[in-house]
């Protein structure tokens, strides 16, 4: 178990009412929280641990364990839960825990009055309205989009995506199992190489972490040289056990992430801005040409030009999908 930070991360919020939640974010790897106080419409978040959730037979006894060191129990009046997967009838079963976590028994757990399970990119749509520049790295010179709609995609286990439209409605999708475009010779050798062996290809083969090993199996062999059994974070270290195959890989991670993320505005509507989160980009970011980025980005005729005036950034806050939980929820859902 380990925890990290005990400062605060202070953030407007659209709420006028004091309410004080526990909030999380809960992945295949970490389980993280915080306490989240809204306060006349600024909401603080203090206390944040990260546990590692392999220790834990279940998220209950995780949570337990977070509240244990506050000695008496904070009165919750909400509990919002960011999770990686699906929420289906206010429940969720982890695909890579053996866990099943339910918004009742999360509630008995907590004893918070209002309890709400929602998928990680949407809990990460919610945080966008709040992100201040710092929390983000600009991709290109557009700063300012033109209507309130954002889109977040997300490359890390796996691939997910969700849009916001006017900082209240929030549409979580599942756009890491939509098909993969490639846009020139190169890539159509990548693609042939994967159907190949895998048959459908879909963007999340291509944009994660498992997809990181697939395109440097592909490049490797579409270039005709050894391929060696490297995971993705070998992958990602450019003066790794093959520097050459890590390069290219990296190289075309980001033009493939370029190309979604314009494919992607165009599918949301999202002339707002594009935010990319998860955790490789961000650990990345030094690799990323910007003008090459936009290049790709805005490469979607006959939509060039909607396309060129979407801003695109890459979130560097550690903690977005926390921020996104803590407002997640209006005063009105608080209090049902």
């Amino acid at each position: 178990m380990t925890a990290h930070f005990d400062s605060q991360t202070t953030l407007e919020s659209s709420s006028a009412q004091n309410f004080k939640g526990l909030v999380g974010d809960i992945g295949g790897t970490n389980a993280r929280f915080a306490i989240a106080e809204r306060v006349g419409g600024t909401a603080t978040l203090s206390g944040f641990r990260t546990f590692e959730t392999d220790d834990y037979p279940d998220l209950y006894a995780v949570i337990e364990d977070y509240l244990k060191p506050l000695g008496e129990r904070p009165d919750f009046d909400f509990a919002t839960l960011a999770v990686a997967g699906p929420v289906v009838d206010g429940a969720i079963k982890f695909t890579n825990l053996d866990w099943v976590v339910t918004e009742t028994e999360l509630a008995k757990c907590t004893g918070a009055a209002t309890t709400r399970l929602i998928n990680d990119l949407a809990s990460i749509a919610y945080a966008l309205p709040h992100l201040k520049d710092e929390d983000c790295h600009l991709i290109g010179g557009v700063r300012d989009g033109e209507s309130k709609t954002l889109s977040v995609m997300g490359a890390g286990t796996g691939f997910g995506a969700a849009v916001l439209v006017e900082g209240r409605t929030c549409l979580s999708t599942e756009s890491g199992h939509a098909s993969w475009a490639p846009v020139n010779d190169f890539e159509r050798d990548i693609h042939k190489f994967l159907s190949k062996k895998y048959g459908r290809v879909t963007i999340e083969m291509v944009l994660s972490g498992p997809g990181l090993v697939h395109l440097y199996e592909a490049i490797t062999f579409v270039r005709g040289e050894p391929t060696l059994n490297l995971t993705p974070a070998q992958i990602t270290n450019l003066d790794g056990p093959d520097a050459q195959g890590s390069r290219y890989t990296v190289e075309t991670f980001f033009d493939i992430l370029a190309s979604v993320c314009g494919d992607l505005a165009l599918f949301h509507g999202a002339t707002g801005g594009m935010y990319i989160a998860g955790g490789i980009t961000p650990k990345l970011i030094k690799y990323l040409d910007a003008t090459r980025f936009r290049a790709r980005m805005e490469a979607k005729a006959p939509m060039t030009a909607l396309v060129e005036a979407i801003p695109s950034r890459v979130i560097t806050h550690p903690y977005a999908a926390l921020v996104g939980a803590a407002n997640a929820l209006t005063d009105a859902e608080i209090r049902a």
